[in-house]
């Protein structure tokens, strides 16, 4: 979504924007635990890097029960296809399966339909300041399960 979404301009004059407002982000990791209907994410303000995602992972990784085995789907995203076989192995061994599906498959991965939901049916559509967004993205992420709910399937 753009960030102005409406605007208006007097009669008979062109619509114009400030140039000098920078334009505030926030890209989110996430990951479903389908089972306990949980989302665990995190916020940057930040492009998220290849170390962005293995850092994850590895705050998945120790989450994990001791005693099973916990699947993580990814689609394939730049970001996701330069994990390495090294990343992998340690990965595994904490009990964290890494799933590759399909190219071109986002049906596949439920958290793309959270995702939808998120942008598209549970945030208020305003203008956020930085700090402002930020926040809100958070508190929206974090009612999950309680305030937000999908049934799948």
């Amino acid at each position: 979504m753009p960030e102005v979404q409406r605007s208006w301009s007097p009669l008979g004059q062109p619509h114009t924007a400030d140039a000098t407002v920078t334009r505030a982000r926030t890209n989110v990791l996430g990951a479903l635990d389908f089972g306990e209907e949980k989302l665990i994410f995190s916020t940057h303000s930040h492009s998220i890097k290849e170390l962005d995602v293995i850092a994850f992972l590895d705050q998945l990784a120790a989450q994990c029960p001791a005693n099973r085995w916990n699947i993580c789907v990814l689609d394939n995203a730049s970001i996701h296809r330069y994990i390495d076989e090294d990343t992998r192995n340690r990965l595994f061994n904490a009990g964290l399966i890494l799933y590759f599906i399909p190219p071109y498959s986002p049906e596949l991965n439920l958290i793309e339909i959270l995702w939808k939901h998120a942008k598209y049916h549970w945030r208020e559509f305003e203008t956020w300041t930085a700090k402002n967004l930020q926040i809100s993205v958070q508190n929206l992420l974090n009612g999950f399960g309680n305030k937000f709910n999908i049934l799948f399937g």
